[in-house]
């Protein structure tokens, strides 16, 4: 039993975080079994793991899943490729472009997913000033990387970040057909998703191929 607990220990440690995340989730989903134990609040937690399927309309969302499957993407690439390539050359531009990259993509998704650009809304935020934010966020990591992006296949990061603004500023135009406004808004933030999602794959993999590459040539 010792030796089994003591290999056990060791590969949950191996792996940076795994302790601490699991650990975090564990404490996070108790207290809310606690919670909904003590103030009967069973199906108010139940609704947080429910399923969004509608058995009527099979169809109904799909289009936004494989937005949020995109999404994750080049988020995920990015991150991965910063952490494979950091000891290389931490200061190298290609390092730091994707580590903002994963940071910036991973804020919009942040804000996409869990609404926080309507909560703010409603708390009464203008949404002008928080797109003006967002905007404004992108011009600075353009002009701070722009050096390193033409070395790069660059026109799907320009065409996605162009389709972004396109899907967000339709929210201030008010259209009233309902398809237009789905095409406007979703359609676009799909095909932007789609590109981002193709470049940041390709850059990632020119990347990690040098930087194999040099390793051989050590």
């Amino acid at each position: 039993m010792q030796p089994f607990l003591a290999t056990l220990k060791k590969h949950f440690f191996a792996v940076p975080f795994l302790a601490i995340f699991n650990i975090l989730t564990v404490l996070m989903l108790g207290g809310l079994a606690l919670y909904a134990k003590l103030k009967k609040q069973g199906d108010g937690v139940e609704r947080l793991f429910s399923d969004p399927f509608n058995f009527w309309f099979p169809y109904e969302g799909v289009l936004t899943g494989v937005s949020e499957v995109l999404w994750c993407i080049p988020v995920a690439i990015c991150a991965f490729t910063f952490g494979a390539l950091r000891h290389k050359d931490p200061r190298a531009r290609s390092t730091a472009f994707l580590l903002f990259s994963a940071v910036l993509l991973g804020i919009f998704f942040f804000d996409d997913r869990f609404r926080v650009t309507l909560i703010l809304t409603r708390l009464g935020i203008s949404t002008k000033l928080i797109y003006l934010c967002y905007g404004t966020a992108v011009v600075i990591y353009g002009m701070k990387f722009w050096r390193f992006i033409r070395t790069t296949a660059y026109l799907p990061l320009i065409a996605g970040f162009l389709l972004f603004a396109v899907s967000r500023l339709e929210d201030l135009l008010e259209v009233q057909s309902q398809g237009l406004h789905a095409m406007l808004e979703d359609g676009t933030k799909l095909l932007a998703l789609l590109n981002l999602a193709l470049y940041f794959w390709h850059l990632c993999h020119r990347e990690i191929g040098k930087y194999l590459q040099q390793s051989e040539q050590l």
